[in-house]
């Protein structure tokens, strides 16, 4: 079994040397694909793909607007160097895995295809623009966001593993259509979207200008044009440093597993391998 990360980035450079680094434990190979850093991520990507060539490989960089489907072009020029059973993983230049993906996939059984992630949402406090203030030392990139940041909300999951087989079809979207049976275990993982100030001033800019390119994936949340709008309260979120850190909210979380006969017709279509 090997895994394959295809990981899109833009503007990351504080915090993609921890993702990449992090990822390539578990990770056969990782895939990036740049579509327009201006803050140097490419450069880093590239630096840090002479240390571990056989792991991380620089697809492309190219300035085109934002689309999931982006991540297509690295899984058509690669797929080659997989085998049916294989993962590949959607995965973003800003998260850290708490459960190892080696082996929670290779828990996973071969009738199940699709494994979804339980994101562990850490955000940037009033307590973090105080200590920022006091010393900028203590986040990225100067610190590694896993360990500068401390609060965050479980609240929302989405795909992250597929199982590969030569007749996925990849036409848009962040993956391949007819995935499969999705498997009811979820995993987990740390998402660090907003980081410190110049980060997330950065990062606001970075997506409206995806927004005004006709990318619509941010307009609900990335619309502030002061960094200080995405502070959120840290008594409305869990802290990591609590005895019981990993607090999911179930209630929360979208429906991960189809409904019981898309999940009856699922097994049985790829069961007796009507579905390529």
């Amino acid at each position: 079994m090997k895994i394959f990360g295809n990981c899109l980035v833009k503007n990351e450079a504080d915090m993609i040397e921890e993702t990449l680094r992090s990822a390539a434990r578990w990770c056969d190979r990782i895939f990036v694909f740049d579509n327009g850093s201006t803050d140097g991520t490419w450069e880093k990507v590239q630096t840090l793909a002479q240390e571990m060539p056989e792991v991380l490989v620089p697809f492309r960089s190219d300035c085109v607007p934002f689309s999931n489907t982006l991540r297509k072009h690295a899984f058509e020029h690669f797929r080659h160097e997989s085998n049916d059973g294989d993962w590949w993983c959607v995965l973003d230049a800003d998260e850290i895995y708490i459960d190892d993906p080696r082996s929670f996939l290779a828990s996973v059984p071969t009738r199940h295809h699709v494994v979804w992630g339980i994101y562990f949402q850490h955000y940037f406090t009033e307590l973090d623009a105080d200590r920022c203030v006091v010393n900028r030392m203590n986040y990225p990139p100067h610190t590694l966001a896993e360990q500068a940041l401390r609060y965050y909300r479980c609240d929302y999951s989405e795909l992250r593993f597929f199982r590969y087989r030569q007749g996925l079809q990849w036409l848009n979207g962040s993956a391949p259509r007819h995935l499969g049976v999705v498997h009811p275990r979820r995993i987990r993982f740390k998402h660090y979207q907003y980081r410190n100030p110049d980060q997330i001033r950065m990062r606001l800019e970075t997506r409206q200008l995806a927004i005004r390119q006709g990318c619509e994936n941010f307009s609900d949340y990335s619309t502030e044009t002061d960094w200080r709008e995405k502070i959120v309260p840290a008594s409305s979120c869990h802290c990591i440093d609590a005895p019981d850190p990993f607090r999911i909210e179930e209630d929360k979380i979208p429906r991960h597993l189809e409904l019981p006969l898309q999940r009856m017709v699922k097994l049985f279509m790829h069961g007796a391998g009507l579905w390529p």
